[in-house]
């Protein structure tokens, strides 16, 4: 199965409870792969746990979305001018990031029926997809609002 996946910088966003349910993620995942390696009969409800994470997590990042794109995300504490960058910024990728979620979900129902061998790589490899290249906008609007 690999390695287990290792959390990293590049995967946080600055949003703490973004970067903390990244981190929980890579938990689940290298749970999952660590139940296959063990040919253990958690894997199903390993996996049915992950897609429950999988779900809330971008919920919260549509939420955090939204309220960026709305201006009223708690934690823009920026002068009016830059709030507008940023909603600005928001309003650019929101209707992306939210079918690049869509399509993740769906991504992530397949890999369910991924054979077993390579379901962890398959799911660190859906997660890197997700948490660096997909994330990286928001990456750049929580840095640009520091």
């Amino acid at each position: 199965m690999g390695k287990p996946l290792r959390w990293s910088d590049a995967f946080a966003i600055g949003h703490e409870a973004i970067d903390r349910e990244h981190r929980a993620l890579i938990k689940l995942i290298n749970e999952v792969s660590a139940a296959v390696t063990a040919n253990g009969n958690r894997v199903a409800s390993l996996l049915k746990a992950l897609g429950r994470a999988v779900e809330d997590h971008f919920r919260t990042e549509n939420a955090v979305l939204w309220e960026l794109r709305a201006g009223t995300y708690e934690g823009l504490k920026l002068p009016p001018p830059a709030r507008r960058v940023i909603a600005g910024m928001a309003t650019n990728i929101f209707d992306t990031h939210m079918a690049e979620h869509a399509a993740l979900l769906e991504r992530f129902q397949e890999i369910m029926q991924t054979p077993l061998e390579t379901l962890g790589d398959t799911l660190k490899s859906w997660f890197l997809d997700h948490a660096v290249k997909q994330d990286a906008h928001l990456k750049t609007i929580f840095q640009a609002m520091h």
